[in-house]
């Protein structure tokens, strides 16, 4: 017992952390047990099903007029009279599953992507690392950064693998089981990405107690780096698939996305199991590790050790509460699976929310003076504004500070706006203040806006909101007017969403009594609190990856086909809560710096007023960045799909059983680099060549574009691939109609934008941010001991030098050739069905020295 009653924080943090490690070991243990438990045993768990569901109610006959592979698909109705049935895991249900599991081609496309993202990820992240241990400091602190970056870059792939294995498992399991299992698999999913988080939080507190958030921020940085290797690396493979799968398969040949004779359908199979298991694991990780640095680093210095409570608290209740979804049973009665689904979710979120909410209120002292300040170093005062010359004890200031409390409009009126005068005014008004009241409050703000982002965002996709039907509706007039429908509606939306996280940010202005650090400290709780509701829906997260396929019945698959995109939205809202509190011990470092020699140089560094150039340009620079990397993303997603339309043409002319794209995936290499190169390079052109004060301003733009762009994104492809089922399903011309060409191809434009740009956005906006932040004491030093301008301005011109040779090498990298004429199968490659006859007849199909004709 003497490990907990002697711990130097307080036996509460002691026991906290030892509950904490012991849910995250039992998270990861159970990760390592149940998918190879689902593998083994989903052979033998039978499946009850209806007659007709294993073809989603569809009957499907072969014309024999048609080309070889395509189908005419007639919608039929649901007999009433067809009874239950017990469907064997042997029947072919089961064997479809089990055969996707046993495909060799899965684990190979996989292996491949997983092979990319360590290979990315090494040739962006071990520089860094190196660059990190040469930022100022003690040679322990140089090793410590240096390593917790390298476990950081290691974290992110490892998350992502885990998150693949899961989804490959589940492939294991019928249709209808995974209906009732979507809540387990879902939680099981989140709480293992969360103990790979937590558990190195734990150890970093544990050993190094109240420098701790130091230490989190470089582990952070490194999985940020990590994270958006995983992201970058699949945003092209989604288009690849996408691209083959439907404008190929399903606009050009009429089949089912996911049918079994459209060679697109594995690829696009392996892109969501990337997506929805890796990239959605190494995103967990990445909000758990930066949440918890902000937290620390902003909370500790105004509400002591309470401040590492709090986001110890926050993160055991979002581990709860994502467990909790494995309890909840997850039904969905006919004529009300999306309901059900998102209730199912809702009961967890509002529980979680609310107990965390109070436990923060009961748990915390009502009184500032009540904080336990001697257990992290804060004894005295030692801030010369306060203190004076020598530091003081705080048992003899504090009635002192209570005593100036009772008349702060004199204070007020009699200081000034020097940095002396407002840290004086700061201290007494955090005298005024409940911390309990403060930091419960921020928590309920974070999970009211949340959970109001998530239910507005999660409407976007349903079939029968407005959205989705304008969308559909105006397909009918062709691809780009029904887009611009769903673009329209969406950004609206976003807006609106966007909107609700800066009335977030008043209120937590009004609730911190005006303290920019209480205030700062607060947005990271509140960050913490959208996560706890977040994960509450669980099981939505993980509907379209588990309930969205082939042989799961029609009205569920409906359900489960835009059920993330809420709480997707929700978790970038939580990476920019978790981003913005950053902002605080970058300007702490610019603010404490000494001046420099000459004036302009000292403005460059001190100018933090919004006429400030420097300021100004870092915001521009910000916006830019998220630009640059949207434009890299978007041209290699464009030779991706490209070439996977090429590639799946040619295999279906050639009546080919499967599309290779092999050299698809590993020429992701070379594509993945710029994007990720870019959100590295950008704080350091920003901090060196504008100025440090610049670096403020270049993280406020990003997070502020990334995350608008990104709420638009998410919205906008829910809305088109809603569009497109429901023209699918037969309303506005149905299969095969103009409309629902148009629909498709706008399903896929979206979708492009969505891996591009909402699915990068969490992991690019904190990578910039903890970049910044670990960087901003070598920015500051090297203008302040004299090195001079023009070696500040040479590494920012050597960033700008890295970032466009490999913009250039990405650029330059070959690509299929889509011009006419230059292979004898370029016309059928580029024709759509019944072209070429009717070209014939054109003077430019005409063959002039035709040796057929009768020669007389």
């Amino acid at each position: 017992m003497d490990l907990i009653t002697q711990y130097p924080l307080g036996d509460d943090i002691a026991v906290t952390l030892l509950v904490l490690a012991l849910l995250s070991l039992l998270a990861l243990i159970a990760g390592a047990v149940v998918p190879g438990r689902l593998r083994r045993d989903g052979g033998l768990v039978g499946a009850t099903s209806t007659e007709g569901d294993l073809d989603d109610d569809l009957d499907i006959d072969l014309d024999e007029d048609e080309p070889k592979g395509k189908r005419a698909v007639a919608p039929r109705k649901r007999s009433s009279r067809s009874a239950s049935r017990v469907v064997p895991a042997e029947s072919e249900d089961s064997d479809e599953v089990t055969d996707l599991v046993a495909d060799p081609g899965l684990a190979r496309r996989l292996g491949a992507q997983l092979s990319t993202i360590g290979v990315v990820t090494a040739g962006v992240g071990i520089p860094v690392a190196v660059l990190a241990y040469l930022v100022p400091g003690s040679t322990d602190q140089r090793i410590l950064r240096a390593a917790l970056l390298v476990a950081g870059l290691l974290l992110g792939p490892l998350a992502a693998w885990r998150g693949v294995a899961l989804q490959v498992a589940a492939l294991s399991v019928g249709p209808r089981r995974r209906e009732a299992l979507v809540g387990r698999l879902g939680a099981l999913s989140i709480t293992g990405a969360l103990a790979l988080g937590v558990l190195p939080v734990v150890i970093a507190v544990w050993f190094l107690r109240e420098q701790a958030s130091t230490a989190l921020i470089a582990l952070a940085a490194g999985v940020a780096i990590s994270a958006l290797a995983v992201r970058v690396c699949s945003a092209p493979l989604e288009t690849a698939g996408a691209a083959s799968a439907v404008l190929v398969g399903t606009d050009e040949n009429d089949l089912e996305a996911d049918a079994e004779d459209n060679l697109g359908a594995e690829h696009q199979l392996t892109a969501r199991i990337v997506r929805h298991g890796g990239g959605r694991a190494a995103d967990l990780v990445l909000l758990t590790v930066a949440l918890a640095a902000s937290g620390m680093i902003l909370g500790v210095p105004v509400i002591a050790a309470e401040g590492i409570l709090v986001v110890l608290l926050g993160l055991g209740a979002a581990m709860l509460t994502a467990a909790a979804a494995a309890v909840i049973p997850h039904r969905m009665p006919d004529g009300r699976e999306r309901s059900s689904l998102r209730m199912n979710g809702l009961m967890p979120a509002v529980l979680g929310g609310s107990l965390t909410v109070a436990a923060a209120a009961l748990w915390l002292p009502t009184q500032y003076k009540a904080l336990r300040f001697g257990h992290v170093g804060m004894g005295s005062f030692t801030d010369p504004a306060v203190a004076g010359p020598e530091p003081l004890p705080r048992e003899q200031m504090v009635p002192q500070i209570e005593q100036a409390v009772t008349d702060m409009g004199q204070w007020v009126s009699v200081t000034d706006d020097s940095r002396d005068a407002g840290a004086f005014l700061d201290v007494l008004t955090l005298h005024t203040v409940s911390p309990s009241a403060v930091v419960a409050g921020a928590i309920a703000l974070g999970a009211v806006a949340a959970l109001a982002a998530l239910l507005l965002m999660d409407t976007t996709g349903e079939r029968r909101s407005g959205t989705v039907l304008r969308a559909a509706r105006t397909s009918r007039t062709g691809g780009a007017l029904g887009t611009a429908a769903a673009l329209g509606s969406t950004a609206l939306t976003a807006a609106v969403a966007l909107g609700l996280v800066l009335l977030v940010l008043v209120a937590l202005s009004v609730l911190s009594a005006g303290v920019p650090g209480l205030a700062l400290a607060l947005v990271a709780y509140a960050g913490l609190g959208a996560l706890v509701v977040t994960l509450g829906f669980a099981g939505s997260l993980a509907a379209p990856a588990l309930l969205d396929r082939r042989g799961t019945s029609t009205a569920v698959r409906e359900a489960a086909a835009s059920a993330g995109t809420g709480p997707g939205t929700a978790l970038l809202l939580v990476a920019a809560l978790a981003a913005l509190p950053l902002l605080g011990p970058i300007v702490a470092a610019v603010q404490a710096a000494p001046r420099a020699a000459t004036v302009w140089e000292d403005r460059a560094l001190h100018a933090l007023t919004p006429q400030a150039l420097p300021l100004l340009a870092g915001i521009g620079l910000g916006v830019v960045t998220v630009l640059l990397v949207t434009a890299s993303l978007l041209d290699a997603s464009r030779r991706a799909g490209a070439a996977a339309v090429v590639e799946t043409r040619a295999s279906m002319l050639a009546s080919r059983d499967r599309v290779m794209l092999d050299d698809l995936t590993y020429g992701l290499r070379r594509a993945a680099i710029t994007p990720l190169a870019l959100a590295v390079l950008a704080p350091v052109v920003a901090g060196f060549g504008f100025g440090v004060s610049a670096l403020p301003g270049f993280v406020a733009g990003l997070v502020l574009a990334a995350a608008g762009l990104g709420l638009w994104a998410h919205g906008s492809a829910a809305a088109m691939n809603g569009a497109a089922d429901l023209i699918a399903a037969g309303r506005y011309g149905g299969p095969g109609s103009w409309g629902h060409s148009g629909a498709l191809g706008g399903a896929v434009l979206t979708g492009v934008l969505r891996s591009s740009i909402g699915s990068v956005a969490p992991a690019l906006l904190l990578t910039g941010t903890l970049v910044s932040a670990v960087a901003v004491p070598s920015m500051v030093g090297i203008v302040i001991d004299g090195s001079g301008p023009f070696l500040r301005w040479g590494v920012a011109v050597v960033a700008l030098v890295i970032a466009g040779t490999c913009w250039v090498a990405s650029a330059t990298a070959p690509e299929v050739d889509l011009e006419d004429e230059l292979e004898e199968s370029s016309r059928p490659l580029f024709a759509r069905r019944g072209e070429e006859d009717q070209r014939e007849d054109t003077l430019d199909a005409m063959d002039w020295d035709d040796d057929s004709t009768d020669k007389r």
